[in-house]
């Protein structure tokens, strides 16, 4: 009995330890939220004054200035040949050689029968004047076969002379087909072409309203597939408008000595048309329609101030603006400020 009771009055006092340890625990300060501000982040960017530049862009395909195909007039075995896709050729250089014996044959033969024919034709012209004096040329010329002997001769001198095909201009062949010395190739084969790329054409399409802004003279600018900008320059202006998509073509000529433009190609174009200035350039995304009417944020000392603002001109980029209280250098909001308010503080953040 006695053990109970101990037990019992260890028990009690094990919880009135607890119940003091408890008692004495620090309390957990609530910080006042109400005391702490939030500041929204807006970025800004720094205005200047530079003009506002308008530009006519388009998009066109590249094309040599120069090019022929590479399609013999004559049939015949090749002796030599340049027709290789890629080999540079100067003017005057070889293209296509075919063997000229048997054309050389042609030519002797021909020229025997012109010289048999005329004298053919003299023979009779001379016993036609001893006997009336009076005759007809064309049809002796015909009757006595020279007519068709001089046809015969002209043509196959021609044909020897087509056994040559030389460059008449400097550039690059272009081909897919494998083409061996000894081959036979027919008469209107087509074998490739003969471009010069040194200097490149483009054909933009411009909306029909756009066109009366351009002049023969204009500079273009490239976008080049070396994600560089290259000039060229309107050599001339279509004189129709296409009735369907309603545009017309401004046609540019640009170098392309280093031959990163490749026929074919489809590039990207703007022409300058013309420029205008204000007191101050922004980016369109600063400018916010309220109650009907445009304004702008400018930042000072760390807070915002609404302006109302009339734009003088604007493209899908910037905003021509003149405002007394706005000028080349001032910080404006341009993004995360539609919903901020006339004097409110912000954290202000840079655009790039």
């Amino acid at each position: 009995m006695e053990k109970i009771f101990r037990y019992i009055v260890l028990f009690m006092v094990t919880g009135v330890v607890l119940i003091s340890c408890k008692g004495e625990k620090e309390e957990v300060k609530t910080p006042d939220t109400d005391s702490i501000e939030i500041l929204p982040e807006v970025v800004f960017t720094v205005v200047d004054d530079e003009p506002l530049r308008y530009y006519i862009e388009s998009r066109g395909v590249v094309e040599p200035t120069q090019k022929i195909e590479i399609s013999p007039k004559i049939s015949g075995f090749i002796e030599k040949h340049n027709v290789v896709s890629g080999k540079e050729l100067n003017k005057g250089d070889l293209i296509l050689q075919f063997d000229k014996e048997e054309l050389e044959n042609n030519v002797q033969e021909a020229e025997n029968n012109y010289l048999q024919a005329k004298n053919e034709y003299e023979t009779t012209i001379r016993s036609q004047k001893s006997y009336s004096g009076n005759f007809d040329d064309k049809l002796i010329r015909i009757n006595t076969g020279l007519a068709n002997a001089e046809l015969v001769y002209e043509r196959a001198k021609l044909n020897l002379k087509y056994t040559t095909m030389k460059a008449p201009f400097s550039g690059t062949v272009s081909t897919e087909e494998v083409i061996s010395v000894g081959a036979y190739v027919s008469a209107g084969k087509d074998l490739g072409s003969l471009l010069s790329t040194k200097k490149v054409r483009i054909r933009f399409d411009v909306l029909e309203k756009e066109v009366i802004q351009l002049n023969v003279g204009m500079d273009v600018e490239i976008k080049g597939p070396d994600n560089e900008n290259h000039t060229g320059r309107i050599v001339a202006i279509s004189p129709e408008i296409d009735k369907d998509s309603k545009t017309g073509q401004a046609i540019v000529e640009l170098d392309n000595k280093a031959g990163i433009f490749k026929t074919g190609m489809t590039v990207e174009g703007r022409i300058f048309v013309r420029s205008t200035t204000a007191k101050v350039r922004m980016p369109r995304e600063g400018l916010l329609a309220r109650d009907g009417r445009t304004l702008v944020f400018k930042l000072n000392n760390g807070e915002v101030e609404w302006i109302y603002v009339t734009p003088k001109e604007m493209n899908t980029e910037w905003v021509l603006i003149n405002h007394e209280e706005i000028g080349p250098g001032d910080t404006l909001a341009v993004d995360k400020h539609f919903s901020i308010s006339h004097q409110q503080k912000v954290v202000p953040l840079m655009a790039n």
